[in-house]
Parts: C-alpha cells; structure tokens; sequence
C-alpha cells in the first residue's frame, strides 16, 4: 500500500507485507525520516492484523525487527511482543503465498520458497 499526502500528493511511505508458511510479516518504507512520523505505520499495522485475523492459514503476524528501544517499546505498548528467538514463534516453514490462494509450489527450493527475482523470472509465477 502506498501512503501519500492529502495535500501535495507526495509519497509518505509504503507498506507491503510477505506471506510464507503461517506467519505474514510487515515491512514499511519512509520516503524521509519527516514522513516516519505520520502515524502511517498504525494504519498499516491494524491492515496488516486484520488481514491476518481474517486469514485462516495465518497464525502470527510478525513486524519485523524493532531497530531501537523505543520502537520495541512502541510494539509492546500496543500489545506486540518483542520475541529474540522468533523462529520459535513464526512458523515460516512451507511455501510463500502470493495473492489470493496463490502457492509457491516449487518442489526444487528446499521449502524455502522463490526469491522476487526468481518469481519475475518466471513470467510473475
């Protein structure tokens, strides 16, 4: 999803989410560091959990490495838990999801799933 200024029309930020196994991870990205400050990462979080909720092959909803404190913070004052070991709670194993019921289903990967270049590769699939 993308983020823009009602007014100027300038790109804020955007947002975009990976799908692999049982766990859905956000992923968001500033245009400036003035624009990381416009509350888009809770509109994109409460997208992102609802979503989730509403997908029954989703079991986490992961946001990703906090970076600092204050952002690991952040997520436990709205009720996520900072977690070290996280494999141990976002199960990644399986095929990522791409679009609706879409599967990678790509016997050769090891289970890890293509990469965004191998999928372009293959004509989008």
């Amino acid at each position: 999803r993308e983020y823009r200024d009602a007014d100027t029309g300038k790109i804020l930020a955007f947002a975009h989410e990976v799908r692999k196994g049982r766990t859905v991870r956000g992923q968001w990205f500033y245009a400036t560091d003035e624009a990381s400050k416009r509350y888009v990462w809770f509109h994109s979080v409460k997208s992102l959990v609802e979503r989730a909720i509403g997908d029954k092959n989703i079991d986490v909803a992961d946001l990703g490495p906090s970076g600092t404190d204050a952002f690991g913070e952040l997520k436990e004052k709205y009720g996520f838990k900072s977690v070290e070991e996280w494999t141990a709670v976002a199960d990644y194993q399986g095929p990522f999801r791409y679009g609706e019921g879409f599967e990678d289903d790509d016997e050769d990967d090891d289970g890890f799933g293509a990469s965004l270049f191998e999928m372009l590769m293959r004509g989008g699939r």
